[in-house]
């Protein structure tokens, strides 16, 4: 067996650093004090990350919502330049497909009508209301108005109660008094209505170039009271 070595010692005693036993106790306040502060350090900067965090979440928020009021913007932007374009409701300008998928919308809306509010006979709508082109535009309308009562969301609105008062009961009436089938009613088949207007004589082109001819061709026009400026 080989002999143990004896530890090595430095020869330089200033190497090894001697700390006077009387000076133990302020080097360990002075330590514990370093920790605290370095404590109180940490739980700054967690403070600061967590400030931080919730101004980043608030941002990303106010973020959300500018994106989603970009789009709204848009939307009613293209909406507007889109105004002159005919909607899926004016049936002057429907397609095959688009009046196709609109008379059956409309049959559907009126059989639900029907079905729904049992209607007495002054005010009650003949099975061939789509023989009756008042009553077509009047009813699809009033399906439009009724889609946006009833499919706008589930928040409760008082737009339905307001659908009633200011769009059925008044449409209703304008039927009774204008849609031409009281007869149709009375005999239990449809009727041609014999009331018929004629279109647009072919004086209309002359009168509106003599019309037109008496307006002066400037556009600015001499206002019968002052005005400023």
């Amino acid at each position: 067996m080989t002999e143990t070595e004896p530890p090595e010692f430095p020869d330089d005693d200033t190497s090894v650093p001697v700390v006077d036993i009387e000076m133990v106790p302020e080097v360990v306040a002075e330590l514990a004090s370093t920790s605290e502060q370095h404590e109180g350090l940490l739980r700054e900067l967690g403070g600061a990350v967590a400030e931080l965090g919730g101004q980043a979440a608030t941002q990303s928020e106010e973020l959300t919502a500018l994106h989603a009021g970009f789009h709204k913007l848009e939307k009613t932007l293209v909406d507007q330049a889109n105004v002159a374009q005919p909607s899926r409701w004016a049936w002057e300008f429907l397609n095959q497909d688009a009046a196709v998928q609109l008379w059956k919308e409309t049959r559907w809306f009126v059989d639900y009508l029907t079905r729904r509010y049992p209607l007495g006979s002054e005010v009650s709508i003949p099975p061939c209301w789509y023989r009756h082109t008042i009553a077509v535009d009047e009813l699809s309308d009033l399906y439009a108005a009724w889609r946006e009562a009833y499919c706008a969301g589930d928040q409760p609105s008082s737009a339905m109660t307001a659908w009633r008062d200011r769009w059925l009961w008044p449409c209703l009436s304008r039927l009774a008094a204008h849609a031409s089938w009281r007869e149709c009613k009375e005999s239990r088949r449809h009727v041609q209505p014999i009331a018929r207007q004629d279109p647009t004589d072919s004086g209309f082109e002359d009168f509106i170039a003599a019309e037109a001819g008496s307006r002066p061709r400037l556009s600015e026009q001499p206002l019968p009271w002052p005005t400023s400026g």
